[in-house]
C-alpha cells in the first residue's frame, strides 16, 4: 500500500511540471505537434521511482508453525480375568485341587496346544500289595477274582495304562495321554511269577506296562534280583524306587534325632534321608541300567525336607497312600488339614510341591471309584469348554507376545 501511494505521488508531481512545460513551448500550427520528450524529467521520475521502491521493506514473511499431530491414543486390550480353578463335589471336602504350575502362559499354552491331552484328562493311579489265591487275613490283600474284577471294569469304562514316564510328561508338559487313563503301581518286591500270573495277561493284549516300587535292599532284594531283572528287559515291568532299608518311613522327625538301622548304623535325620532316596536311586541305575523318576514313599509317610532332597536328587514325581482322587494337568487333590473322619490321611500340602505327594487309590476300594473318577473329568472338560474363549483371548493378550502362538485344534 505504501508502494502505491508513492507512485501516484510521482505521477501527480511530475506529471504537473511535465505538462506545464510542454505548453510554455507548445505554439499554433497547422501541421501536428512535435513531441517533445522532456529526458530531465523523465530520468527524474524513473529515479524517484526507483529510490522509493527501494527506500520501502518488504514485508517480512510469517511462518506459521504448522502444528504437529498428536496420534490418536492407542487402545491397550484389558485381558479378561481368568476363571477360578475347577472344583468337583465329587472329592471329600477335605481334599483340595492344588495347582504347581507357575508360569501362566505357559500353562494356558500347554492347556490348549494342538496334540495335548484334551481338557478333563484324567490318571487313576492304584496302588497292588499282595494278591491272594487263599483267604484274605490282611488289610494290604486283594483276592485274585477282586484283580481280574477291577481289570475288566478298567477296560469296559475305557481306561488305558500308562508307564511312570508318560505320566510324568503329562503332569510337566500335559504331553498327550488316553483321556482316561491309569497307572498300576506293585509295591514291594515281587517273584516274576507273581507279575506273569497276576498281571500280564492283562496287560499283554494292549503292549500295557506295570510299575514296581522296588525295595533297594542288598539282601531283601537279592533272591528276586535275577527274574526282576529279565521282567525289566521284556519291557512290561518297569522299576520305580521305594527306598533302601523301607521298613523306617521317613516322618517329621524331630530335631537332633538319631536313627538307628541295621544297614547304615545309627545316623542323623539328614543322613538318613539322603541313603534312603539316593541310595534307593543309585541300586536301581546299577541293577536295571536305568535311574528312577518315581519315589514311592514307604508306608506313605514323607516330610518336607524329604521332599527337597528328593528333589535335589533327580525324582520327579513321589507317590503318597492317600487315596484321595484321580490326577489332571495342573491339578491335584491334596489335603491341607486332618481330617478327624480320615486319620490315617497325612495332610501333604503344607511341602508346597504337590507332584512330590502324589495320591493313589487302594486296589481294593479302586472299582468303586471309577465312575467318580470318569465323572470328574467330563466336568472339568465342561467346565474348561466353557471358559475356552475367556482363556485364549487372555493368552492373546498377555502372553502371545512372549510364548509364541497358540496353535488351536
Amino acid at each position: 500500500m505504501k508502494l502505491l501511494r508513492v507512485k501516484r505521488f510521482l505521477w501527480w508531481f511530475f506529471g504537473g511540471v511535465l505538462a506545464a512545460g510542454m505548453a510554455a513551448c507548445s505554439a499554433p500550427s497547422s501541421s501536428p505537434p512535435a513531441v517533445t520528450v522532456n529526458v530531465q524529467a523523465t530520468s527524474a521520475f524513473d529515479h524517484a521511482l526507483l529510490t522509493a521502491t527501494y527506500a520501502i521493506r518488504e514485508p517480512t514473511p510469517t511462518f506459521t508453525a504448522t502444528p504437529s499431530l498428536t496420534p490418536f491414543p492407542t487402545h491397550t486390550p484389558v485381558p479378561p480375568e481368568l476363571p477360578e480353578m475347577f472344583q468337583s463335589a465329587r472329592l471329600n471336602p477335605k481334599d483340595i485341587p492344588h495347582s504347581y504350575v507357575q508360569d501362566t502362559c505357559q500353562y494356558l499354552k500347554n492347556r490348549w496346544e494342538v496334540g495335548k491331552s484334551l481338557p478333563g484328562t484324567v490318571v487313576m493311579p492304584i496302588m497292588f500289595h499282595s494278591i491272594t489265591d487263599g483267604e484274605i487275613n490282611h488289610p494290604y490283600q486283594i483276592s485274585v477274582t477282586q484283580v481280574k474284577d477291577l481289570f475288566q471294569a478298567l477296560e469296559q469304562k475305557g481306561f488305558e495304562v500308562i508307564t511312570i514316564e508318560q505320566l510324568a510328561r503329562f503332569l510337566q508338559e500335559n504331553d498327550y495321554i488316553p483321556p482316561r487313563s491309569v497307572v498300576l503301581i506293585v509295591d514291594d518286591l515281587h517273584s516274576a511269577s507273581y507279575f506273569r500270573d497276576h498281571f500280564y495277561p492283562f496287560l499283554q493284549p494292549h503292549g500295557w506296562t506295570v510299575t514296581n516300587a522296588w525295595i533297594s535292599e542288598p539282601e531283601a532284594s537279592r533272591r528276586v534280583r535275577d527274574e526282576n531283572i529279565l521282567l525289566q528287559q521284556e519291557g512290561w515291568v518297569d522299576h520305580q524306587a521305594h527306598g533302601v532299608v523301607h521298613n523306617i518311613n521317613i516322618v517329621e522327625f524331630q530335631t537332633g534325632t538319631m536313627i538307628d538301622t541295621p544297614l547304615y548304623g545309627k545316623v542323623d535325620v539328614e543322613t538318613f534321608i539322603y541313603r534312603e532316596l539316593q541310595g534307593s536311586r543309585e541300586a536301581i541305575l546299577e541293577t536295571f541300567g536305568k535311574a528312577p523318576i518315581a519315589y514311592i514313599w514307604p508306608g506313605g509317610n514323607f516330610s518336607a525336607r524329604a521332599v527337597q532332597v528328593a528333589r535335589e536328587v533327580g525324582y520327579q514325581m513321589g507317590f503318597t497312600v492317600n487315596p484321595r482322587g484321580p490326577l489332571m494337568y495342573n491339578w491335584i487333590p491334596l489335603g491341607d488339614e486332618p481330617d478327624p473322619r480320615r486319620p490315617a490321611l497325612i495332610p501333604e500340602g503344607y511341602v508346597q510341591d504337590p507332584l512330590m505327594v502324589l495320591p493313589r487309590y487302594w486296589d481294593k476300594d479302586a472299582i468303586l471309584y471309577l465312575d467318580t473318577v470318569i465323572q470328574i473329568g467330563e466336568e472339568a472338560r465342561s467346565y474348561a469348554l466353557q471358559n475356552r474363549e475367556r482363556e485364549l483371548e487372555y493368552y492373546q493378550i498377555v502372553c502371545q507376545p512372549y510364548v509364541g502362538d497358540i496353535r488351536i485344534p
